[in-house]
């Protein structure tokens, strides 16, 4: 259920959006949805997909054709397999997108969230420190147990942690003017996203998903900005070096830019036909398919179109 303000919610959406994050913007190729010869300059074509909001895109060049393919049939499969969803979750998505759809909605949830405000002010911001120490330890710990996640991954996940919660101060979140273009965003974000059950939500196959996924980024980023989170100048500020390139292998140093802090990571890339790739990426997807069983192994939903999916050619940068 989405609630507001919901600070880790908001978080962990800034934080997923900009782990996705891997380059700065340039002028799109004359083809946007080409994969790039070069490990440098694939990086750059899918950050531009983020920028774009362009989900479909992001996802058509974060794997190769066949890899995708299979990758997008068991997301499809799986959806035609799913359990109903739980009556309790599909009672509290409705009501919540009902809110966020009515068209009183701004006034609606403010008047709601203002006791919430009130409280957070007078009985949460004295333990800020505490809390804020707390949620890093814990964050911290989440990160490096995952086990899906790389070295690399796990250290630019705890660097986006520490960044974040220096941020997040409680002044900022209470902030009403703040509070009340949130919601706007928000609110104008659901009635695009015409989702307004559980059910229509997850009867989404995966393209689909994407694109209603980049209507939600584009969303999350407007409601971001009135936290002074600036996901876009983030994009645009982001810089890539080849560091080392060896046959099918190469790896690539990302530098960017947030809240007045420069993050940076190292990224594996592995080039597969003529195309450059994240390698965790790759590894995840395979990973993903192998533990679903060989019916996973051949693709069940045709490959993207040849204009949307072929890879350039081109050496490393």
């Amino acid at each position: 259920m989405i609630r507001f303000p919901n600070l880790r919610a908001m978080a962990a959406l800034l934080l997923i959006a900009l782990a996705l994050v891997a380059c700065r913007r340039d002028p799109p190729a004359e083809d946007a949805s080409t994969v790039p010869g070069s490990p440098v300059a694939a990086i750059q074509a899918q950050a531009q997909a983020l920028r774009d909001n362009d989900l479909v895109r992001w996802s058509r060049l974060g794997l190769p054709p066949d890899l995708h393919a299979r990758t997008e049939a068991l997301w499809n499969r799986r959806l035609a397999e799913a359990e109903p969803a739980d009556p309790e979750e599909a009672r509290e998505y409705a009501d919540t997108m009902a809110r966020l759809m009515a068209p009183d909605a701004e006034k609606a949830l403010m008047r709601d969230i203002e006791p919430k405000l009130v409280e957070f002010e007078t009985e949460i911001a004295g333990q800020w420190p505490l809390m804020q120490a707390t949620a890093g330890i814990f964050l911290n710990a989440a990160i490096e147990a995952n086990t899906e996640l790389s070295a690399a991954e796990k250290s630019h996940g705890q660097e986006l942690v520490s960044t974040l919660l220096d941020w997040a101060q409680p002044a900022l979140f209470t902030d009403r003017d703040r509070a009340r273009q949130a919601i706007r965003a928000l609110s104008a974000t659901a009635r695009e996203l015409d989702l307004p059950t559980l059910e229509d939500a997850r009867a989404l196959e995966m393209m689909p998903a994407m694109e209603k996924g980049g209507i939600a980024l584009a969303g999350f980023k407007q409601a971001a900005k009135a936290y002074d989170m600036d996901l876009d100048a983030s994009l645009d500020g982001v810089e890539a070096e080849l560091l080392s390139s060896e046959g099918d292998k190469a790896r690539v140093k990302v530098t960017y830019p947030l809240l007045d802090e420069t993050v940076s990571f190292e990224m594996d890339m592995q080039r597969v036909g003529e195309g450059w790739y994240s390698a965790d990426a790759i590894r995840q997807a395979e990973a993903d398919l192998a533990e679903a069983g060989p019916e996973a192994a051949v693709a069940q939903s045709p490959a993207p179109e040849a204009d949307a999916a072929t890879p350039g050619a081109g050496s490393a940068d």
